[in-house]
């Protein structure tokens, strides 16, 4: 029987993550630990993220005289658009701030760092993922429709474009 040390752990739930605007001047969440990024306060509690990752764009290229030989070249790095989801937040929230004032030209276009952090099941323990992402600024902001007929939650969109992400990760 193995002992309860050499047991694997649970892969990580998707539902259990918070959102955080860095602090001014942050660069890379490699200055601040872990734990240091967990007490950050978060602005509200999101029902989704999508769009974290990066695509590589290569050129195909076939090898001269050899029909069966193709290589890929690199070109760059594309990034997905990161949407954020959930319910509409108060008007003081410094993400709803940032973007409202980005989208009516009060605020030029400040890009801004955003810390998502994929937590434990057990609070206890440190995040199991933090994505840095970098350069971020606001591309649309949008709540649901309004509609009396329905009693559903009012929830706000925001979609992010940035220039880079770094990723740190503990075991799990």
């Amino acid at each position: 029987m193995p002992s309860p040390r050499s047991r694997p752990k649970d892969p990580p739930v998707s539902y259990n993550f918070k959102v955080t605007l860095a602090p001014g001047g942050l660069t890379s969440a490699a200055f601040l630990g872990a734990s240091m990024l967990a007490g950050l306060p978060s602005d509200a509690a999101f029902t989704s993220i999508a769009g974290l990752g990066m695509e590589m764009d290569y050129d195909t290229v076939k090898g001269g005289g050899y029909n069966n030989t193709v290589y890929h070249l690199p070109k760059g790095v594309n990034r997905n658009k990161l949407t954020l989801k959930r319910g509409l937040a108060s008007f003081t929230s410094p993400l709803m701030q940032w973007c409202l004032k980005t989208g009516s030209g009060y605020l030029f276009p400040m890009p801004m760092t955003l810390i998502v952090m994929l937590l434990d099941k057990n609070s206890n323990n440190p995040p199991v993922m933090i994505w840095t992402i970098y350069n971020a600024q606001p591309v649309k902001w949008q709540i649901d429709e309004l509609d009396a007929k329905k009693s559903d939650i009012v929830f706000e969109t925001i979609e992010v474009v940035y220039s880079n992400m770094d990723v740190l990760g503990t075991s799990f």
